[in-house]
């Protein structure tokens, strides 16, 4: 059966999202004429909200003939004929958007060979344009972030560890680089050293998900996180203790590999354990098969995604 979902910090009714939700669900072949959608009752338990909002908006659904509201039997997708089936109102929305991407393209001086050029390019994740990164962090963190970099974005990505750049010959590293990439702990550092060397710098934002997550599970597990380079530990213990604010009486532990002891209780007494991906296999040969782990592939936050591809399709 469908799901909806809604989101409060969308600037759009409830109403226009269950409607955009349900148009969607059809166009995409999710549904079909006459299947059984959630009751009123069933769609605010799992909406959490108030069952009059619900019968409003199925009931204005009703009126505009989207659904039909059978009487001791449920709620389903109503059947449409002649010019307002739902096949003739995606061709619609399908040509409206078209009419509109086009004259924007247009507006913004794209000619239509140009604009399917970027487009398909887009789509296909490719690019006319190749850029070469340098990532400058630490070493766990450069290697991580480079690597991510190079999978998502089928870029050239060099870890530069932030100890490689005390030596004189550090310019060497990245003197083919386009742009030089590091976090915020590092910015001013790597600010610095783009200005002497006229490279151009982009802040690499982590993605919160992950944070969030782990915060999330603190709340009724005993958490650890477990990373390759002690280098790495005091900014992870400034995002979780400085800026989460973890409250619970539950344990929680950050801990580099090296540290054999501390490892072996976490692996004891955690719950849950998150690996950096650097020392996965090594705490998967330690940790009893049964203990619960967890890395990520995806590190970087969406925002820093999708600059950079901007970069390579732009310029």
């Amino acid at each position: 059966m469908l799901k909806f979902n809604l989101d409060k910090q969308v600037n759009l009714t409830y109403y226009d999202q269950i409607k955009g939700q349900l148009l969607s669900a059809i166009y995409c072949g999710k549904i079909q004429e006459g299947d059984r959608l959630p009751s009123i009752q069933e769609l605010t338990d799992s909406l959490a909200i108030n069952y009059k909002t619900v019968r409003k908006i199925y009931l204005r659904l009703a009126q505009e003939d989207y659904i039909e509201i059978v009487k001791s039997s449920g709620t389903f997708l109503k059947k449409r004929s002649g010019e307002r089936t739902y096949e003739r109102m995606q061709r619609q929305a399908i040509f409206r958007l078209l009419e509109e991407i086009i004259d924007k393209a247009k507006n913004l001086g794209l000619s239509s060979k140009k604009f399917i050029e970027l487009l398909e390019n887009y789509a296909t994740g490719g690019s006319s344009r190749k850029i070469s990164l340098a990532v400058i962090d630490h070493q766990e963190e450069a290697f991580i972030f480079s690597r991510e970099l190079e999978m998502r974005l089928g870029v050239k990505a060099l870890p530069v560890s932030l100890d490689q750049l005390k030596g004189d010959e550090s310019f060497s590293l990245f003197q083919e680089s386009d742009y030089l990439l590091t976090t915020s702990w590092h910015m001013e550092e790597v600010r610095m050293l783009a200005g002497q060397h006229l490279k151009k710098l982009v802040e690499l934002k982590p993605s919160h998900e992950i944070y969030t997550e782990i915060m999330t599970a603190t709340q009724d597990q005993n958490v650890a996180i477990v990373i390759q380079d002690e280098q790495t530990l005091h900014a992870s213990w400034e995002i979780f203790m400085n800026l989460y604010h973890p409250s619970t009486k539950k344990k929680f532990w950050i801990a580099p590999i090296a540290r054999e002891d501390l490892v072996e209780k976490i692996i004891q007494e955690a719950d849950l354990i998150f690996v950096s991906p650097m020392c996965w296999d090594e705490m998967r040969k330690r940790a009893p098969a049964s203990k619960q782990l967890k890395t990520y592939e995806n590190f970087i936050s969406q925002e820093t995604i999708n600059h950079l591809r901007e970069l390579q399709l732009l310029g």
